[in-house]
């Protein structure tokens, strides 16, 4: 059996809907004032540098480069980003209207990956505080991942997101379960398999390439009953 490396943004849950005008969702108001703080870019604003399948840490540099040019934001500076971003956070009211919600199938093929034998981890380019956060507000439980979680507060690339999740629990076969061409960058540069679902857009030609990798695509997480099958195949 294998450890299954869940992915959460487009692949897990999405975000309802875009922030109203006027109005900033809890996470976009937090890393905002972070970076302003930290970088000295009060006018900063971390999503218009939004690209699906990116990290956070790769998404806040786009914001602070468009008014700093040629910005790096290294290591302990993502740090101090981080640390102020979650000292700073603010999740909505208990009770109040979720931001975000499962995609079709969640949890029911999560359940079903577990009765077939696998491990769930967390192998996602949000840090660790947001990525909980989007868990609770989705209704997904956070004890289904007994594997290893590994977080964007850590690792720029996919890759080395990956890697953190790999030497904390190296034994035993893993499969990436992802839903953009990053993750599946990842996924190979690490020599594991790539199973990417396309409920958000990722295509077949995108995932099933002639490149000598292992990898297999679905339209979607709907049938659970399928998704175990095509981690078999991989496996």
């Amino acid at each position: 059996m294998a450890t299954i490396l869940c992915d959460l943004d487009g692949t897990l849950l999405v975000k309802r809907r875009p922030d109203p005008p006027g109005m900033v969702s809890p996470k976009r108001a937090a890393i905002n004032r972070a970076l302003a703080d930290i970088c000295d870019t009060p006018a900063v604003d971390f999503v218009p540098s939004m690209e699906h399948g990116f990290t956070d840490w790769m998404i806040a540099e786009r914001a602070v480069r468009v008014h700093r040019p040629g910005f790096d934001l290294d290591g302990p500076s993502w740090q101090a980003v981080v640390a102020r971003a979650e000292a700073v956070f603010m999740p909505g009211p208990p009770g109040g209207a979720g931001i975000y919600r499962r995609l079709d199938g969640v949890p029911e093929v999560l359940h079903a990956l577990r009765d077939a034998g696998h491990r769930l981890g967390l192998v996602t380019g949000n840090v660790s505080f947001f990525a909980l956060y989007k868990l609770r507000e989705a209704g997904i439980d956070q004890a289904l991942f007994e594997g290893p979680a590994a977080f964007s507060d850590h690792g720029r690339e996919r890759a080395h997101i990956l890697r953190t999740a790999l030497a904390r629990d190296p034994d035993g076969p893993a499969v990436v379960l992802g839903d953009t061409v990053h993750d599946r960058v990842g996924a190979v540069a690490v020599g594991l398999p790539f199973l990417g679902t396309g409920a958000m857009g990722l295509r077949r030609d995108q995932v099933e390439l002639d490149d000598g990798a292992v990898a297999a695509w679905l339209p979607d997480l709907g049938d659970p009953t399928r998704v175990v099958a095509a981690v078999a195949g991989l496996l």
